[in-house]
């Protein structure tokens, strides 16, 4: 750190007024000005001014205040401390996540159905105070809750996985994602990706596009494609040849898109497999479609050099306790590396 070049002035770079305004809508409160005292492409240092944390910094220099893990790594957990000078990564840090005594992986939880009784009625059914205890224990864990946007930077932009990072994907679309997780979802303000088949949305039992344009809307949930009649992109016994199966692949993916852009007006950008049944040729097909994702519910790691067609998830049980869930979202595997 001490052989970086001083910068020409004190470069004073943004006001605490600003810097709240940019990360949330309350009303700003005025706070000192980020100081860079120092710093060249890949690192500037920064004179902590009285009240700063590591997310004010982060979300002055990079943009965003949820990389303030990054700064509290590069400055070896240390608190931030008004008269201490830290360092801020302007470039990724660690973008493989692998350290010395292990590796960090991204874990990706699957989901279904939810229900306001005290009990649910099959495994894929989660009571709400069950989804509320699981959504309690991540905050109180300080989790991040990431995107599939996000996941894409980490896969394809080559970002590190954060610390205590977690992905909460919802598959299907029943109503009662809207009717009973979603509340916690807000409350607890975590971000979850729900992916939907078209066919089902607006029947009895589903989501319908109003309820889904609600919920993209606030920021907190992103809608992903499940496919358009939740046929299972694997090869099928009906497939008659290859070119029928391509066929029937094509009508799958494109068909969902073309719901999405009508009632959501975006196309999706990343898939999960109905079933968890994907193929060479359906992966071939979601890249020429433009997909960047797509999800099994096959368990397993996800690292910073999986396939990113073939992405790992945990399914989520009415059966599993939270010595389970615990154990689902635990982030970082030890391999002493030599």
């Amino acid at each position: 750190m001490t052989n970086l070049p001083e910068l020409p002035i004190r470069a004073l770079l943004l006001s605490g007024a600003s810097l709240l305004a940019a990360c949330n809508s309350a009303p700003p409160v005025e706070r000192a000005a980020v100081e860079v005292i120092a710093g060249n492409r890949e690192t500037a240092l920064v004179y902590l001014q009285p009240g700063q944390q590591y997310r004010d910094i982060a979300a002055a220099l990079l943009n965003d205040p949820a990389a303030a893990w990054q700064l509290a790594e590069l400055n070896s957990g240390r608190a931030a401390r008004a008269g201490e000078v830290i360092a801020v990564p302007l470039q990724p840090v660690n973008p493989t996540s692998v350290y010395s005594d292990g590796y960090r992986t991204l874990p990706i939880l699957c989901y279904h159905r939810f229900t306001a009784r005290s009990r649910a009625s099959h495994q894929l059914e989660l009571t709400a105070a069950a989804f509320e205890q699981q959504l309690r224990y991540l905050v109180e864990n300080q989790y991040q809750f990431l995107s599939f946007a996000e996941v894409a930077d980490i896969l394809r932009q080559g970002q590190p996985i954060p610390d205590r990072a977690v992905v909460l994907t919802i598959d299907d679309g029943y109503a009662s994602v809207y009717d009973v997780a979603w509340p916690l979802l807000q409350k607890y303000q975590a971000r979850a990706t729900v992916f939907i088949y078209t066919d089902f949305i607006g029947a009895g039992a589903a989501l319908n596009w109003s309820q889904l344009q609600t919920m993209a809307k606030s920021g907190l949930i992103e809608i992903q494609s499940h496919g358009k009649s939740h046929t299972s992109l694997s090869r099928l016994p009906q497939d008659e040849s290859p070119d029928a199966y391509s066929m029937r692949l094509l009508a799958e993916v494109t068909g969902s898109r073309e719901q999405f852009q009508r009632h959501l007006g975006v196309a999706p950008v990343h898939l999960s497999y109905p079933y968890g049944n994907s193929s060479e040729t359906a992966v071939r097909t979601l890249q020429q479609a433009g997909y960047q994702l797509a999800a099994t519910v096959t368990r397993g790691d996800n690292t910073t050099l999986s396939n990113p067609y073939l992405l790992h998830r945990t399914m989520i049980y009415d059966h599993h306790d939270m010595d389970d869930f615990a154990g689902f979202v635990q982030g970082f595997k030890r391999a002493p590396l030599h």
